[in-house]
């Protein structure tokens, strides 16, 4: 991490044919950035990646975006995964905060996400995300449980700062805490750059998209890093504007069954955790006919294709490991049972 007293900042933002979502959302990108460059004094830089658009994506922000906005256009579409990746190693700054093309910020976003990286333990930073229709909580803290056989990560608590607030959560001021995360959303979250280098950014295996978030979150958390959820960072999210109206509900569900498996073949460390996921999955494919679902059972199949290199992945990841399994999930235990766990 830098010396200075507020560090710069590197906005990354994946997107593919999302024209008509940039021109929506960038300007409070991009209003962010100047308030975090005025009142601080710091850079930043937005990395557009245009992962093989067909909508004139590079040529729009080229003419309408500010000097500090920069576009990178790759020849054709890879996935979530590999496009991030090109905006990690093109990020100058010691911050990265990742953006989905769908999400607009509120103007102080970077004010409450940039001071948590002065404890050098933390890896990341999630904002909390509202829907921004209804100003509902879409997204907050996420809590870390294992659960018949998987890590249930999605499941939410919140932060309740002002009296009347609609949400369901912990009660506190607010002052500045260190909330835990188990994920660090990879739509809307600020990330150590370095510490990203060190993991090697997202697994690529993890395309086209879900679940690569998950894996880098465990095997940040497995090395001892903290992941924070700042409720004061706010955004607004819908999601699935990118994935939902472009892909069939059986390749979406099988690119995510798929890489669900993949991520706890990779970072399972607990032995009756494994064997409970193994006895647990073996069910699951034994009953595909009765339950008709034959998307997990393509998500398996492609997923024992790559169980080769993701063991390899697994011996890598123990041999850098300090924390296990049950250490991360008992961080979450107080905040469980606020939320109802």
């Amino acid at each position: 991490m830098s010396d200075r007293p507020y560090p710069d900042v590197s906005v990354v933002i994946p997107t593919w044919n999302g024209r008509h979502l940039l021109e929506r959302f960038l300007p409070s990108v991009v209003d962010a950035a100047r308030v975090y460059q005025r009142e601080k004094g710091a850079r930043v830089e937005v990395v557009i990646v245009d992962d093989g658009s067909e909508d004139g994506t590079a040529e729009w922000v080229g003419a309408n975006a500010p000097s500090f906005v920069e576009v990178i256009a790759k020849s054709g579409p890879e996935g979530f995964a590999p496009t991030a990746n090109v905006g990690f190693r093109r990020a100058r700054f010691p911050v990265i905060f990742l953006l989905n093309n769908d999400v607009a910020v509120e103007r102080d976003v970077l004010l409450h996400l940039v001071p948590h990286f002065s404890d050098p333990t933390v890896f990341a930073v999630t904002c909390r995300a509202l829907d921004p229709r209804t100003r509902r909580l879409a997204s907050g803290g996420k809590l870390g449980r294992f659960r018949r056989g998987f890590w249930r990560v999605h499941k939410d608590y919140d932060i309740v700062l002002e009296e009347g607030e609609h949400t369901a959560g912990v009660r506190v001021s607010g002052a500045f805490g260190a909330w835990p995360s188990l994920l660090a959303s990879g739509g809307f979250s600020a990330f150590d750059a370095e510490k990203v280098h060190q993991l090697g950014g997202f697994d690529e295996r993890l395309r086209p998209f879900y679940w690569e978030d998950v894996d880098l979150s465990l095997r940040a958390w497995r090395r001892g890093w903290q992941i924070r959820y700042e409720p004061r960072a706010v955004v607004y999210h819908e999601a699935s504007r990118t994935i939902g109206p472009r892909f069939s509900r059986f390749f979406i569900r099988r690119a995510s069954e798929r890489n669900r498996l993949l991520v706890h073949w990779k970072n399972l460390d607990e032995w009756d955790w494994l064997l409970e996921h193994v006895v647990i999955v073996a069910a699951l494919a034994l009953t595909i006919p009765i339950r008709w679902d034959w998307a997990f059972g393509a998500a398996l199949v492609e997923a024992l294709r790559e169980l080769p290199a993701v063991w390899r992945a697994r011996r890598r990841e123990r041999s850098a490991r300090r924390w296990r399994g049950r250490d991360i999930e008992r961080l979450f235990h107080p905040l469980d049972v606020f939320a109802g766990g």
